[in-house]
Parts: C-alpha cells; sequence; structure tokens
C-alpha cells in the first residue's frame, strides 16, 4: 500500500491495478465519488472549474495524463486562470473522457485534447510538436502521468516483475524525461515553468511499492538537476509537488480493501482526518505557476495535509 493509488492515478492506470472495462470502471467511479462527498469539507469539494482571474492569459500549459483525476483538475484549474491547456490522453480508450475534460474548462475553445502515448518514444515529441503547432510556444509543463504496479520485490514470475518495470519506469521515469526534453526547444524563455507531480510514496516506506516510489523519487532527482541546469538557459523554474492521499476517481473505486489499508494513514493526518483533493493538488500547482512564484525553484511541496513534510 501506501500513497500511489491516490495520487494521479489516471483511467490508464486504475485499468492496471484493478481491471474491469472503461464503462464499469466510470460508473463505479461517480457512485464512490459522490459517496466521498461526504466525507469531505464543502469547501474542499468546491469546484475550480469556475474562472477566477487572468492572471496566466496567453499562456500555454501542457497537462500529461490530464484526461481524469489530478491532471484533469490541474487542467481546469490553469483554464481558470486564463491558460490555454493541452491535455494528453494515452489511448483511444481515453477520449471520451479527455473530451469531456475539454469541455468542461473554462473557455474550452482555447485548448485542445491531443492523445499520446508517453510510455513510448514517440508519444512525448508527438504531444509537444502538437502543441507547438497550435500555438507556436509552450510557457507551463506539468509532467503528471504515471502509473502504478503494486509488485512484491519477492514475486517469483520473473515475466509479471520485467514487464511492470518496463511499464512503469517507461511511463513515469523516461515518458517524463523525454516529454521534457521535448518541450525544451518550445519553451517560452521567460517566466515558463516545469513542475513533476511525485507522490508522497517517495518519501515513506510501504510494501509492494518499491518500483513506483523508485521513479517518484527519480523525478525529484530530475526536478533538483534541472532546477540547477536549465532556469538560465531557457527562463524556466523546475519543482516538484507531491500529492498525499488524494480522493481520486481511483481512490473510490478501488477495493475497498485497499481503503481499509490507507485509512490508519487518513486518520493520522496532522491538518484533518480527511483525503485531499484534486482541486487543492491543483492549486498549490497553479500557484507555481503565477508570474509571484518566479523565485520558487528546485522544491519539494508536499500537498498531503503534513502526512510528509519537506
Amino acid at each position: 500500500m501506501g500513497y500511489a493509488v491516490m495520487s494521479e492515478m489516471n483511467h490508464e492506470d486504475f485499468q492496471v491495478v484493478s481491471g474491469g472495462d472503461s464503462r464499469s470502471r466510470h460508473s463505479t467511479a461517480a457512485r464512490l465519488l459522490s459517496i466521498g462527498r461526504h466525507i469531505l469539507p464543502d469547501s474542499a469539494m468546491a469546484s475550480s472549474t469556475k474562472p477566477t482571474h487572468a492572471s496566466l492569459e496567453g499562456k500555454v500549459a501542457i497537462v500529461s495524463g490530464s484526461s481524469a483525476g489530478i491532471g484533469a483538475a490541474i487542467a481546469r484549474e490553469l483554464a481558470s486562470r486564463g491558460a490555454s491547456v493541452v491535455l494528453n490522453y494515452p489511448g483511444s480508450s481515453e477520449k471520451e473522457t479527455a473530451d469531456a475534460v475539454l469541455k468542461s474548462l473554462a473557455h474550452p475553445s482555447r485548448s485542445i485534447a491531443i492523445e499520446a502515448d508517453l510510455s513510448t518514444l514517440e508519444g512525448p515529441k508527438r504531444l509537444a510538436e502538437a502543441a507547438a503547432a497550435r500555438y507556436g510556444k509552450v510557457d507551463i509543463l506539468i509532467n503528471n502521468a504515471g502509473v502504478m504496479i503494486g509488485t512484491p520485490l519477492d514475486d517469483p514470475d520473473d515475466g509479471k516483475i520485467i514487464a511492470a518495470w518496463e511499464k512503469t519506469i517507461n511511463l513515469n521515469g523516461r515518458g517524463t524525461y523525454l516529454l521534457t526534453r521535448a518541450v525544451l526547444k518550445f519553451l517560452h524563455t521567460k517566466n515558463s515553468r516545469i513542475i513533476n507531480i511525485s507522490s508522497g510514496s517517495s518519501r515513506t516506506a510501504a510494501s509492494n511499492q518499491s518500483m513506483y516510489a523508485g521513479t517518484k523519487g527519480m523525478l525529484e532527482s530530475l526536478t533538483r538537476n534541472w532546477a540547477k541546469e536549465l532556469p538560465r538557459k531557457y527562463g524556466c523554474t523546475v519543482n516538484t509537488v507531491a500529492p498525499g492521499i488524494v480522493g481520486t476517481e481511483g481512490y473510490y473505486a478501488a477495493p475497498p480493501v485497499v481503503r481499509e489499508i490507507l485509512k490508519p494513514f487518513i486518520d493520522e493526518t496532522p491538518v484533518a482526518p480527511r483525503v485531499g483533493t484534486t482541486e487543492e493538488v491543483a492549486w498549490a500547482v497553479a500557484m507555481l505557476c503565477e508570474e509571484g512564484a518566479s523565485w520558487i525553484n528546485g522544491t519539494y511541496i508536499p500537498v498531503g495535509g503534513g502526512v510528509t513534510m519537506s
């Protein structure tokens, strides 16, 4: 167990963990999300889709893995602040949900949804070039796409271990690296932003998550190195946001045993005994995209009510 199930698991990730067809997952998630609203404060469940102010007007933001969950919430928050958003989904099975997210954005005609599987060698380049073809630049890159496959280190099935390793590393690690590399040539050279979405699991210990937690630790190391390497050359800052236990569709649609395992962590959260919301994570990400955050660079910001602290 750990925080992976809750952090940035999109519909693709949930299929890997729990199986089932897309329609049944969406239906189950919707029912469980309605239940979740009874355990979260009204303020935490408030939608961020209503435009607030145009502080990011004219900015172009790529949000990888944004057809659901935290990625979708980040896209909505950035759009509500005036940004044009490039949504991303991995395959045709996610097109319907990505289109629904697109329609939910403030000023949806300004934004687009691009199919690109970031676990492949071609996907990151395809996403970056599609954004540049539409807008001519990129101001904000949110590396959110990720997958968790809970795998015991001593699993005797070599094939299963290798398959899980390749899927996890190729998306969480290589996908982030190659997408960032592909975006650099289009990155606006003044006040641009790169934000890597990590997870509280990288700084806690949990069974069966060493593979996933390792990739999130990799993202944090990339953040530190890029924060040193890139700003003067590309005019950007680079930071990490690390969600704790978040009430995503994946969390509420997970088997009851998963939520039972997580319950002690939720109950011991210093701020309040509840899960976080995708909107709370999205707010932290958007804050780093603001002009006023131009002196914040190389940081690790946990968004988990104090379960993990930097």
